[in-house]
């Protein structure tokens, strides 16, 4: 059986336990609608997960996703406040300014070759700052909290026949991304570049290239979840998005994608998402407090990449064993340094 296919059935068998552990204990668990909130509530983290996944599988990571969101969010409220611009070109917009941040990273990272970490962290504190820069404010200059009241923009938060439309977007997106992923060049590409850079630019592979690609989708989707998030809420504060990078890392980790590249997919970021929702879900309904979740978070991360290491210790070994097979991707690229 394949890796990826054993770590993949490892994220649902974890995801079976959790649901089975939260319905056996709490009875309004498996009500049906608490799993359509929850699907719900996982929706905007995993549209932000499906590009962030494409990022973390050439090896990076993005940081500045929560801040986009908070940037776009807040710009598109200028846009419905102070322009009083139709719903149609507020969602252009939306779009547009998500992919130019989403740009800016990759060039950043690109061109000027600042590591992931640093150039998504710095653009993270842009993106903040430009938010609060750009804050609904009254005439005394104090910040205000402006309610939503354009139609266009608010049906985004409604649902059809009891489905949540965010909910339905999410399946859709992570379903075009599971097809860039596994069926097209841009894809196989951006596997290479996350198993090994070098033999990937030596083959004529153009990192800059798959670097601004799934860089510009991750934004593109930010620039969407800020649209759903902001229909769900119904106004725009300076943190909207904030901390929000961290739950779509959580999501990518637990669906299987690993830190060193090369390895994950849509797919496993929607089991991802969906468990890291219900996690939060389950422990929100036995009163715990706000630090336990943060703390739990943090601990299913931590647990997560140590377990992806271990595991990909025992295939190294296995594939040893039985002399001469393809060693991981993750321990190709440490052998070369």
């Amino acid at each position: 059986m394949r890796q990826e296919t054993i770590r993949r059935l490892t994220s649902i068998g974890l995801l079976a336990l959790l649901f089975l552990i939260f319905g056996l204990t709490n009875d309004k668990f498996f009500t049906a609608p608490n799993i359509l909130t929850l699907l719900r509530e996982c929706a905007v983290t995993g549209i932000m997960a499906v590009g962030v996944t494409m990022v973390i599988i050439t090896a990076g990571i993005d940081l500045s996703a929560g801040g986009m969101v908070g940037f776009v969010s807040m710009l598109c409220m200028n846009l419905l406040y102070y322009l009083k611009l139709p719903a149609e070109l507020v969602i252009l917009a939306a779009v547009a300014a998500g992919t130019l941040c989403g740009l800016l990273n990759g060039a950043l990272v690109s061109f000027l070759r600042l590591p992931d970490f640093i150039a998504t962290l710095s653009t993270q504190f842009l993106f903040r700052g430009l938010t609060y820069m750009l804050a609904i404010r009254n005439e005394f200059g104090m910040i205000i909290n402006q309610r939503i009241t354009n139609p266009g923009i608010l049906i985004l938060g409604g649902s059809v026949n009891g489905v949540y439309i965010v909910t339905i977007a999410f399946l859709v997106i992570a379903a075009a991304g599971q097809f860039i992923l596994k069926g097209t060049r841009l894809g196989t590409y951006t596997y290479a570049i996350g198993a090994n850079r070098r033999s990937a630019e030596l083959s004529g592979i153009s990192f800059a290239r798959i670097k601004l690609s799934v860089f510009g989708i991750t934004g593109l989707l930010c620039g969407l979840a800020s649209l759903f998030l902001m229909a769900r809420i119904g106004s725009v504060v300076p943190d909207t998005g904030m901390g929000l990078e961290f739950d779509v890392i959580a999501a990518v980790v637990m669906g299987g994608c690993a830190f060193s590249g090369g390895r994950g997919d849509a797919a496993g970021t929607v089991i991802g998402a969906v468990f890291m929702t219900a996690l939060i879900n389950g422990i929100y309904k036995y009163n715990l407090p706000t630090a336990a979740q943060l703390i739990i978070k943090g601990l299913v991360i931590v647990l997560m990449v140590i377990f992806d290491s271990l595991y990909n210790r025992y295939m190294l070994r296995r594939a040893l064993r039985a002399g001469g097979a393809a060693v991981p991707a993750e321990d190709s690229k440490s052998k070369e340094g």
